[in-house]
């Protein structure tokens, strides 16, 4: 895993130095935050939206692994332009240590290689608080991927060759895991709709119509910040 992680900062460092200049931060393209239920395809539908429109996935583990590693997350800080410096320790402030949360140095470290991620654009960012974490300048669109329960039981007993009752335990489970970490972490619901722009329930939609969806959503939002 850290050979993978060290070959994806690698290309990540380079493509961002090559994206440098006064204009840098008109250039930055969208950014995508997603949260799912488990087994509700989210992890192959934010795929599928990173391939279609030419972004870079970053997984909750990924983004994880980057906010626990101190040299690796100090080299993904480091790209940020000076004049957003002052940007992020004035956000960074506004959270102080406060009893609940799981660790403040290893949530400050993330909330860091979140707004960095984000800043840079262009990016999937599957998990991990980041729908909940970045200021809401720096989150083009989120959205929240659901399922009917047996719906999901059944895609998670096909992924991981799971029996019916092993499956329901581990939905179970990593919701209950989900629900508490946004809770603890965020301060938020992971369930309430209000927190998103959009919660799709992909039992009913399919993933080609959510390309369509989220397609039509950031041309919209384009329009609107007068990006051509």
């Amino acid at each position: 895993m850290i050979d993978s992680l060290e070959r994806f900062i690698d290309v990540q460092l380079q493509d961002w130095g090559h994206r440098h200049g006064p204009q840098k931060s008109e250039l930055a393209g969208p950014v995508v935050a997603i949260t799912r239920e488990p087994g509700s395809e989210g992890e192959s539908i934010a795929k599928a939206i990173s391939e279609e429109f030419g972004l870079v996935l970053y997984d909750w583990k990924i983004v994880e692994d980057i906010a626990k590693d101190s040299h690796v997350s100090q080299q993904v800080v480091a790209t940020l332009e000076e004049n957003f410096r002052p940007e992020l320790d004035d956000w960074l402030e506004g959270f102080s240590a406060k009893p609940g949360l799981s660790s403040h140095q290893y949530m400050q470290s993330l909330r860091k290689v979140l707004f960095t991620v984000a800043t840079h654009g262009n990016a999937v960012i599957l998990g991990r608080g980041a729908n909940f974490l970045l200021p809401q300048d720096r989150r083009t669109l989120g959205l929240r991927f659901v399922a009917p329960l047996e719906t999901r039981v059944r895609n998670t007993m096909q992924a991981l060759n799971l029996s019916h009752e092993n499956a329901l335990k581990q939905v179970a489970q990593t919701e209950k895991e989900q629900s508490q970490w946004v809770r603890t972490n965020c301060g938020a619901r992971i369930d309430d709709a209000s927190n998103y722009h959009m919660v799709i329930n992909t039992a009913m939609v399919p993933p080609d119509k959510v390309l369509q969806i989220v397609r039509s959503i950031l041309e919209e939002q384009k329009a609107l910040a007068g990006i051509r």
